[in-house]
């Protein structure tokens, strides 16, 4: 069916099936929804909308929303095993009454927010100048730690985001190269750019190979289950919630478990819509802010990077090994 969008980001099975009737529906929705719109508002156009069509020969509903590609397969549409064997970027989606599980959304990054990261690593090599190497590192540390936080294990499912990484990393290590006028392998091994600060690297995080520790892997939905059990007992013995019991989970869930326990808690519950402020402040304020849609004092940290400084600068040989480096080779 020629002239109908479609999302080409999901494997061709996975994809809306173009079939006359769901084409001509989908159509008719479009156009009706166009013109309930009034033209002095804003305006739909056919050429960047997608109406996806949930039918007998359509059992996926696509659509993408925050920066997210999202596609929900219903229960009923699947094999009892496929919708048993679900993994990380994949989220059951359960009936709040039955607490049944009823369908499963996959999620994936989309090529509009690709852009915008690709644009902003760009951005930075541009602006580079003759800043310092620090420098530079830290605003890619920065944006990749806003893009990770955002889109969490949605990254690791979309091979080209993984890709895009790999070459923006690659990118920003050729600008530091050329800023002292050599390329030479030998010249810049990892332990130069990875290695920690406090070691005497440049403290670079990396994307290109994921160490994520096997600890970090859980995810909010869990936490705030865990949460909500260990205040209902502590509710039914009739005592307050200790530092003990949610020791656990203090530093997970968003927002964090520990943001609820701070001192300005009560003057932050009347910091109304903080959120879409924050959001809001890109059409008032010139920087660019890779955490435009979290706050600290709300959210808590969303990231800790404990687990993965240990774990590279054991892949580097331990400090011993790092602190081994010599300048030998780039004389």
């Amino acid at each position: 069916m020629v002239g109908y969008n479609n999302k080409k980001c999901w494997p061709r099975d996975a994809r809306m099936r173009l079939m006359k009737h769901d084409v001509n529906l989908g159509r008719s929705v479009f156009w009706d929804m166009k013109n309930r719109l009034p033209r002095s508002v804003t305006t739909l156009e056919w050429e960047n909308s997608f109406v996806s069509v949930y039918s007998k020969d359509n059992p996926n509903l696509l659509f993408s929303l925050c920066g997210f590609e999202i596609r929900i397969l219903p229960k009923i549409r699947m094999s009892q095993e496929a919708f048993s064997g679900t993994r990380d970027g994949v989220w059951n989606l359960q009936n709040e009454q039955t607490k049944e599980r009823t369908a499963v959304a996959f999620l994936r990054v989309d090529d509009e927010q690709m852009k915008v990261f690709e644009n902003r690593v760009r951005q930075i090599l541009m602006s580079s100048g003759s800043t310092t190497f620090t420098k530079v590192v830290n605003k890619w540390n920065t944006d990749l730690i806003g893009l990770m936080t955002y889109f969490c294990e949605a990254t690791v499912h979309t091979q080209e985001l993984l890709d895009l990484l790999v070459k923006c990393e690659n990118k920003i290590q050729t600008r530091i190269k050329i800023g002292l006028n050599s390329k030479m392998p030998s010249r810049f091994p990892p332990v130069i750019f990875y290695t920690p600060k406090e070691i005497g690297g440049l403290g670079m995080l990396s994307m290109g190979h994921i160490l994520i520790p096997q600890s970090d892997l859980r995810y909010s939905q869990q936490t705030d289950f865990e949460y909500a059990m260990k205040r209902q007992e502590a509710q039914a013995q009739n005592r307050r919630l200790t530092l003990e019991d949610l020791e656990d989970s203090w530093n997970r869930g968003v927002p964090r478990i520990n943001t609820l326990f701070q001192k300005d808690r009560h003057t932050l519950a009347y910091d109304k819509g903080w959120r879409v402020r924050t959001e809001f402040k890109q059409y008032q304020v010139l920087k660019q802010n890779p955490f435009w849609w979290t706050h600290q004092r709300h959210d808590g940290k969303l990231w800790n990077l404990n687990n993965y400084r240990t774990d590279v600068i054991q892949a580097l040989g331990g400090v011993e090994g790092i602190l081994e480096h010599t300048l030998f080779k780039g004389t």
